[in-house]
């Protein structure tokens, strides 16, 4: 979909010429040393991983030199802290630790733990020292420069080269806020309770996250679904899974020292207000009638207890966009509430497609999730919500508006049931396999329809993208290898793999125990499902999807299974493409994506420490996006705005949906092929 927000930049690095002095701290962080239990927990993790992962690795060194860097990662993912010279002496972990952790010595890991937090304590009073000087710190007609994703630059040399990284990372701020119309004094004042908060949260560091960061470099190394979940783990992964708490529905988890928007649960208090999406940081949190306080570098269960609170309340967030450390940052509003089935229940909609031989009607179909109310299944209720009892009514109330054409809509569509997403396919086929699981074992398990109803036979477009994913794959997997549906989009997120849960003595390990197999014979892992008909997106597929992630299990396949194919796709794709192409040459929306799309793919790897040439390129990305906002207004008949923040999209109407509209058109020309 179309971003809501803007693209606007209040670019984010900085440096300088002047050196200052290192503030001694006057406490010293907690020592980190395992107990026996935890060394007990590791042993066990390490031989369940062995004997019940779908692929478990062989411990040797090769495993052990990505649970090192899988560590390092986790204790330092931007490379802020730890120094080449500081690592120097744990490098033999590479081809140690297949040894060490499985007899549970867990000393040299609390080593590299404890060193960890005496830089970060040295980072924090190095800032605290800057801050103390009276007069301007920095050099800002300097022309230095910092990278934009340090997590993909070189790790520093020696600890002289990281301070001169902190201080970049300072002059940085101090540019970000003068560009947001922020004093010196106000910036330093800020940035003082900042520092002093997290030298606070340095010296209560708490024994269970640095074994959290232990574990989970370990189970990480054997595939990225696959990880330890303590006792308050489990407990917060049950509240998810039942909808029960009041909150504003979003999936959170820790990315460097930001909390990063994972997703939103569908029809969720923050899905409904439109202003939080997938991948923000979360950088302050505010009940009503109190200021926003920082939350940089706070434990993520400490940030998980502040946005939760009482059904009608109100929480205040300061976001950045997209995780994107150059956007401005943005405060908004959410008013907690529960989420309940009927927010996430399927929905219908229509949409008029003009055409040579008139106007034509399409039904459309929005599912958010594959849900089912187990509950009142379980206590027999014969009138029990699922998605497919949902959409076969939609279907229905759709077939008497006498529609030509059903889109499905499948776009954030994260999964849920698998058994609903067999039934579901059963609607629109008559009988046969729909998915095949695969276990460790190499027993290949079919989930079959056996129903031989078919509840609509018409023309079917499912429409997906990058965040389409699991239930939401097999789904589309299946209605494309039968010829049923045409997919429309951009590829899926790739997640093929099924998990589970083992105890521990203490906690839980979720882990990977099968793979999905499409009746092709192919996996969804990894490759996902590739669309018919291709639309312009605006993710980015090497950071969003399986395959970005490090360790993901590999694609493959297994023998396909027979299978009906309703129509011969293969004739008219290359026709429907070059329609729709054709149209999105001269779609003013389309345009605009395309032209998000491109900007993005151009921008520059590193950021301006020069206070002059920051500002302009602040003020430049701001006109070029209010120019293609006001281009697209201009287009769609609207006056301009002078704030690209005062254009909204109104997606709710399915007619002013550009990706709805596209797969309405589709089946449009699918049927004018067919006359």
């Amino acid at each position: 979909m179309i971003p809501t927000r803007t693209l606007l930049t209040a670019l984010v690095f900085t440096c300088s010429i002047f050196s200052a002095p290192l503030v001694i701290a006057t406490n010293a962080p907690v020592k980190v040393s395992f107990t026996a239990k935890q060394s007990q927990l590791t042993k066990e993790i390490m031989h369940l991983l062995e004997q019940q992962h779908y692929q478990p690795r062989i411990n040797d060194d090769g495993l052990a030199n990505d649970i090192f860097t899988n560590y390092l990662t986790l204790l330092d993912p931007l490379k802020s802290y730890l120094s080449q010279m500081d690592l120097a002496p744990y490098q033999y972990l590479k081809h140690e630790l297949d040894d060490l952790l499985p007899q549970g010595d867990l000393r040299p890991m609390a080593d590299m733990y404890n060193v960890l937090q005496q830089r970060r304590l040295e980072f924090i009073d190095f800032n605290l020292a800057w801050l103390s000087q009276p007069s301007s710190m920095f050099n800002f007609e300097l022309n230095e420069h910092i990278a934009m994703a340090p997590q993909d630059a070189a790790r520093q040399p020696d600890h002289q080269a990281v301070k001169n990284l902190w201080r970049k990372q300072l002059k940085n701020e101090f540019i970000n806020g003068q560009i947001s119309n922020e004093t010196q004094t106000q910036i330093k004042n800020r940035l003082e309770k900042r520092y002093l908060n997290m030298r606070k949260r340095v010296l209560q560091v708490e024994l269970r996250d640095a074994y959290q960061a232990l574990s989970n470099s370990i189970t990480t190394a054997t595939d990225p679904h696959t990880t330890y979940l303590s006792p308050r783990n489990v407990e917060d992964f049950n509240i998810d899974m039942s909808l029960s708490l009041e909150g504003i529905g979003a999936v959170l988890q820790r990315d460097n020292d930001y909390t990063k928007v994972v997703r939103l649960v569908a029809g969720g208090p923050a899905d409904k207000a439109g202003d939080l999406q997938a991948s923000d940081y979360i950088v302050g949190v505010g009940q009503e009638g109190e200021a926003i306080q920082e939350i940089l570098g706070w434990r993520l269960d400490d940030v998980v207890d502040q946005i939760r609170g009482p059904k009608g309340s109100l929480v205040k967030l300061h976001i950045i966009p997209g995780g994107d450390l150059q956007q401005a940052k943005k405060t908004i509003q959410i008013r907690r509430n529960k989420v309940n089935l009927d927010d996430q229940a399927a929905k219908k909609s229509l949409v008029t497609v003009a055409t040579d031989q008139g106007p034509l009607t399409m039904g459309v179909i929005t599912l958010p999730t594959f849900y089912m109310d187990f509950a009142a299944a379980q206590r027999g209720d014969p009138n029990y919500r699922s998605t497919t009892r949902d959409v076969y009514n939609l279907i229905q109330e759709l077939k008497q508006d006498q529609v030509s054409g059903i889109v499905i809509d499948l776009r954030n569509n994260g999964g849920g049931s698998l058994r609903e997403a067999n039934q579901l396919t059963g609607l629109f086929i008559e009988t046969g396999t729909t998915v095949q699981v695969r276990y460790a074992d190499g027993v290949i398990e079919k989930q079959m329809d056996r129903n031989p109803l078919l509840a609509y036979n018409g023309p079917v477009v499912v429409l997906v993208n990058r965040y389409s994913a699991s239930a939401s794959e097999i789904f589309a997997a299946a209605m494309q290898d039968y010829q049923r549906a045409l997919i429309v989009g951009s590829q899926t997120y790739g997640k093929g793999t099924v998990q589970t849960f083992g105890n521990l003595s203490s906690g839980q390990i979720k882990f990977t125990q099968a793979k999905f197999y499409r009746v092709s014979g192919a996996s969804t892992q990894h490759q996902g499902v590739v669309p018919d008909i291709t639309l312009p997106h605006l993710q980015d597929h090497k950071k969003i999807g399986e395959s970005s992630l490090p360790h993901a299990l590999k694609w493959d396949q297994v023998k396909a299974v027979d299978h009906r194919r309703y129509f011969a796709f293969e004739q008219i794709i290359p026709h429907l493409q070059q329609q729709q192409n054709a149209r999105q040459s001269t779609s003013s929306d389309w345009i605009y994506t395309q032209a998000l799309a491109e900007h993005e793919n151009t921008r520059s790897k590193q950021i301006s420490l020069n206070l002059q040439q920051r500002t302009q390129q602040w003020h430049t990305e701001q006109d070029w996006y209010l120019e293609q906002i006001n281009s697209l207004r201009q287009d769609h008949g609207l006056e301009p705005v002078t704030v690209a923040d005062d254009h909204q999209f109104d997606y709710d109407d399915t007619q002013k949906d550009p990706y709805i509209v596209a797969g309405a058109a589709v089946i449009a020309d699918w049927i004018d092929l067919a006359r």
